[in-house]
This record gives C-alpha cells, structure tokens and sequence, in this order.
C-alpha cells in the first residue's frame, strides 16, 4: 500500500486528478482538486504542513467533499500502482466543456448528447435532485461538464461530474466518488463587492439617463421607489434635475459582474430641493432608509403604486368618456401597458379582490380604522392575493389591465379616509418609524 497525500478542494467546481510524481521513498502526492480550483499540497519533503494530517486518520476519501473555505489534506491508503506524469501515456487527464440549456433540453437530454453512459446520467442527476430541482433549467443556462475520455473509446467519454449556477453566488456541484456513483454539494463562489457611483443630470427621463449613466435596471427601480413616497415622477421631474447614488456590485475573480445588490445611498435634486437616503441596519437587524435627520424613507402609503407610469386623468369632476355626461372621478388614473405591476400603496388587510361592477377587477385594502386604498381596471389579480390575506408596503397586488367600464389600458387608484374618497395628491402623508 502506498501512502498518498489528497487535498480535496471545492471552490471551482468539477474534479481533476493530477498524479504528480514524486521521489520520496516510494511515496506520490497526487492533488485532487477542482478545475479552476486546484490546490497544492504542502511540501513533498515529508515534513507535515499545515494543511496535513496523519496517516490512518481517514479509511477513504471523498473526491466530492462538502464546500471548505480552503483545501484540507488527507493521508489514505490505495492501492499500489504506477505514478505517471501528466504528460506520460495512461495518466488521468480531466477536461470541461460547457454546454447551454436550449428550448425542449433537460439534464438528461444534454448528458446523453454529450456522450456520457446513460446509467452514470442518471445517477448524477439522481445526486443532484436534493440540492438543485433539474426541472428548473432555464433556457440559456451554462452547465459546466468535466469528464475523462476512456482509453480506445473517445466518442463515449466518462462523466466525472458538472456544476450550474444555483443562484449569483452559489452552485450546485456533482462530483463522481471513490467508491462509485455521484455525490453533490452546494459550493459558495468567491465574489468581491464593489461599490460603484453613478450621477449625471436628468435631460430625457430619470430611467433613461440613469441607464446611460449605467445603473442597472432592477437598481434604476429600486432607486426610483425610495423617493416615490415624496415626488411625483409625472408632474415634479423636470431637465436639468439631478440624480446621484451608490449601489454594490459582486465581481468574480475576472472581474465579471456577477449581481447587483442593493442601494446603500441616493440623492435625488427636484426643483433646487435635494433629497438624501442612506441605508442603515438597526440594532435589531431591521434594514431601511433614513434621510439626513434619521425620519424612515417609508411613508403611511405611496403616492403612486405604479412604476413609469403616466397620470391620465385627476381627481374630480369630468366629462366620462363612456357614460359621455359630467360625473364625479373620486380617484386618480395612471396610463400604463397591461400586464405592468401594481403595488400595494401600505401595509394592510385585502377587504376584497374579485371583480366588481364598472371597476372591473378589482382589489382594496384596510391599513388602518381610518385609511383603505383601492385599485381597478386589472387585467389580473395576483395569485396570493385575497380577502383576510396580509400585504405589505411594495407588494405586487395585480396588474394594469382595461377591465370594467375602461377605454384602455391604466390603474384606477382611490384613497379613502373613513370610506370617502379624497384626493390621493392632497394627502399628507406621515413619515415611518425615526432613528434616536
């Protein structure tokens, strides 16, 4: 038996055996990591590292070994055989290839038309099940093979593992083991955060210059809502007001932006009056936004519970444009594409969701004794969204639709105080929660 020294390593993704040859009394250090990932063992003098342990302490190893934040090494005993070089004939040489996810493709559909022996596609997606559901493949998703091609049979190669992305900074990770079969793990991507600054001048609209300026759409959003509590983004952007915020940005070790996180500040200049909101976790662990004199961003309601979209039509009297006579408007409308989300204006309780009369499908919600909202016109309610049922602030409710008595597509949005509607642009609207 000969004594071997293995360094598992996991940050990387598939499996890699590398003999390496060594002259230390008949001894071989043979590195077994993951490719990208490959860790080197300690020195071959035979002098105990700090990565090593003693011989004996483990009867076998798993290749697939759970996530470790750095290699830790082994010694095993394996059977005698000769070491060869990477470059000598009959060494172990693994390879990787990327395959993308196609419309009509599953896990098993790929592994089969990359060559791989049926049986050993279906015990690695059998080892995957439990950390990452197969049927959630998406169209486009890279999946990442690692693979030996058999001596004398290169068009049949052998699976020796594969990884896919679980979320931006997680994978899911099959790796063939020792004794046979597949095992898989979760791996944890090493990625840095970055803070990055954009700011620039508003000359066609807040969403397209702070695209220009290049802030992510999904950060474009979540900016835009903190200040949606104060600003009317119809009637108060005008050119030349200002944007300015920092946001975080996860990079991979090639620089690769992986994910952006989340807004840590932003300022907003609206006809010479500037607004601040800084990002503050409590000691609680609650996370919101605190202006400059520590007052919460988040207000009793919203103003508007729609993104980019346009106020068609004010509260009060009008001529209707179906009925064709002057009759009372008690809310405020906004045009917008169907199918664009609707937000909850406050936390509350859904009174009803269904549809009802010339509102068409239709959703209110209690916040309070004195406070209800209501929405109308959806083409659909959300799924989860029902009488008795809790929302909170920012939640998606429905979608713009031109159900009811509608000419087209908008959200028609009523605020009432003690069930009377009033002019949702007319409400002072208290602030949330202060800092000490």
């Amino acid at each position: 038996m000969i004594p071997l020294a293995l360094a598992a390593g996991c940050i990387g993704g598939l499996l890699r055996l590398r003999p390496v040859a060594a002259g230390i009394m008949g001894t071989a250090a043979v590195a077994v990591g993951f490719l990208g990932a490959l860790t080197v063992i300690g020195p071959l003098s035979g002098a105990p590292g700090p990565e090593s342990a003693r011989a004996g302490d483990f009867d076998e190893v798993l290749l697939a070994a759970a996530p470790m934040a750095s290699a830790s090494a082994m010694m095993v005993d394996l059977p005698d055989r000769p070491s060869r070089a990477p470059n000598e004939p009959g060494a172990l040489q693994a390879a990787e290839r990327t395959v993308h996810v196609g419309r009509g493709d599953t896990l098993l559909k790929l592994l089969m038309e990359e060559g791989f022996d049926r049986n050993d596609a279906h015990e690695a997606i059998d080892a995957l099940r439990p950390v990452y559901d197969p049927r959630r493949l998406r169209i486009g998703q890279a999946i990442t093979l690692t693979y030996v091609d058999q001596p004398g049979n290169v068009a049949q190669p052998s699976l020796v593992g594969l990884r896919l992305a679980k979320s931006y900074d997680r994978e899911a990770v099959v790796g063939r083991v020792v004794e046979g079969g597949f095992e898989a793990f979760e791996s944890e991507k090493q990625l840095d955060l970055q803070v990055a600054r954009a700011s620039g001048n508003i000359r066609n609209s807040l969403f397209e210059d702070g695209a220009a300026e290049g802030v992510p759409a999904r950060v474009m959003v979540d900016y835009i809502r903190l200040f949606s509590y104060d600003v009317d983004f119809q009637r108060d952007i005008h050119a030349g007001d200002r944007f300015d915020l920092l946001f975080e940005r996860y990079q991979d070790s090639d620089g690769v932006v992986a994910h952006d996180g989340q807004v840590r500040y932003a300022a907003l200049t609206v006809a010479g009056r500037t607004y601040r909101f800084y990002r503050f976790e409590t000691q609680d662990g609650e996370v919101d936004y605190y202006s400059e004199n520590g007052e919460s961003v988040r207000k009793a309601l919203l103003r508007t519970p729609i993104d980019g979209a346009r106020l068609s039509s004010g509260f009060g009297m009008r001529r209707h444009p179906i009925l064709g006579y002057s009759k009372m408007h008690r809310g405020i409308d906004f045009a917008a594409p169907t199918g664009t989300p609707i937000m909850a204006a406050g936390s509350g309780t859904v009174r009803f969701a269904g549809r009802r009369g010339g509102y068409g499908k239709y959703v209110s919600i209690r916040h309070n004794a004195e406070y209800d909202t209501a929405y109308a016109h959806m083409s659909r309610i959300a799924p989860d969204v029902a009488a008795g049922r809790r929302v909170k602030q920012g939640d998606i409710i429905g979608y713009v639709g031109t159900t009811g008595r509608s000419t087209g597509p908008h959200l028609h949005y009523e605020i009432l105080v003690n069930n009377q509607q009033i002019n949702p642009m007319n409400v002072k609207m208290s602030s949330g929660n202060k800092l000490a």
